[in-house]
Formats: structure tokens, C-alpha cells, sequence
């Protein structure tokens, strides 16, 4: 009784809180902005961002979601680069582009990061406890040693990731996750129904 009365409301904070989080409505801002898309990734390869840098572009990133057509409004794109270390906790990047990038050691503790795309990322040794990663893409990203303690992982996409040696996951999270045969799961954890 009392786990599905946790089920619940965490589905009904979920569901409010995107918006309350967002501060958008689906008439004025569609649905379509928050997914992941291609983005040109030779820019950032293998560059290491200051933290100074990386506050400049989380609050541009802040912008673009209260308005994404504002002047200075713009979608972190954080593609192939190397942001071990880098401090995200309790950050609003929700539909962040972290392709193919080094976060190894990184800290996204409590950040919203919901429909954020990490399809091929390296998440050695990440902190993402009690994150938001609602719809996230983790398309054959690698978790080494990461932290999952507690994070939010409704339809997160976990197709091919290795999640083999992840600290702090249980059944209740993957649960609610959508994973594929390739998707690798740590000791005494099995692969849920398929995800819809």
C-alpha cells in the first residue's frame, strides 16, 4: 500500500512539476522543444569548460526555456565535450545536449534534467542522485561507478546503456525506465516489461 501510494505521487509531482519547473504551458511552447535533437558537435570536441563558462551557458539555457525565441536565449549544447567535474547539482537543464560527452566525475546531483540527451555519454564516477531525468536520453551511454541513488527515471531511454556497475539503482527505477536486450543491469536486477 504505501509503495503505490509513493508511485503515485511521485507521478503526480512529476507530472505538475515539469511545469511548475519549466514555467511553460504546451499551447505556448510545444511539447517538440524538449527532445532531444542532432546537433553539430565539432565545436565543442574534446574542449574542457570553465566554470565560469559553464554558468554562462546554464543561465542562457534558462532563458531559452522561459522563452525560446529570446534574444539571449539559447540550448546548452554541451556535445562531445569534456565537462569532467563540471558542477550541475540542483541545475534547470532540461533538453541539454551532453551527446557523446566526458562526465566523468561530474556532478548532476538534484538537476532537472528532463528529455536531456546523453546518447553515448561517459558518466564515470557521475553523481546523478535524486536527478530529474524524466524522458532523458542514455542511449549506450557508459555509467562506470556513477551514482543513481534515488533519481528519477521515468521513461528515461537506457537502450544499449551499461548500467553494470551503477551504485544506488534498484528495481523500482529501472522499472520505470525503458530498456532493450542490450541494455546491461547491475547484480540482482532484471529487465522490466517493455517500456511503451
Amino acid at each position: 500500500m504505501i509503495r503505490i501510494s509513493v508511485v503515485i505521487s511521485s507521478l503526480l509531482i512529476l507530472g505538475f512539476g515539469t511545469q511548475i519547473f519549466f514555467k511553460i504551458s504546451e499551447e505556448k511552447y510545444p511539447h517538440s522543444i524538449f527532445i532531444p535533437q542532432e546537433r553539430s558537435c565539432s565545436e565543442n570536441k574534446n574542449k574542457k569548460f570553465s566554470h565560469d563558462v559553464i554558468v554562462q551557458i546554464k543561465t542562457a539555457h534558462a532563458k531559452w526555456i522561459e522563452d525560446p525565441k529570446g534574444p539571449d536565449a539559447s540550448r546548452a549544447n554541451f556535445c562531445e565535450a569534456d565537462l569532467s567535474s563540471a558542477d550541475f547539482v540542483m541545475a534547470m537543464v532540461a533538453g541539454t545536449n551532453f551527446r557523446k560527452a566526458t562526465l566523468q566525475r561530474a556532478k548532476l546531483a538534484r538537476a532537472n534534467l528532463t528529455r536531456a540527451d546523453f546518447t553515448e555519454a561517459r558518466l564515470y564516477e557521475a553523481n546523478l542522485d535524486n536527478a530529474m531525468l524524466h524522458e532523458a536520453v542514455f542511449q549506450d551511454a557508459e555509467f562506470d561507478a556513477a551514482s543513481l541513488q534515488d533519481a528519477m527515471l521515468y521513461q528515461a531511454k537506457l537502450h544499449g546503456a551499461d548500467l553494470s556497475q551503477v551504485k544506488g539503482l534498484n528495481q523500482y527505477q529501472i522499472n520505470m525506465a525503458c530498456l532493450d536486450q542490450h541494455t546491461k543491469l547491475p547484480p540482482g536486477l532484471s529487465h522490466p516489461k517493455r517500456c511503451s
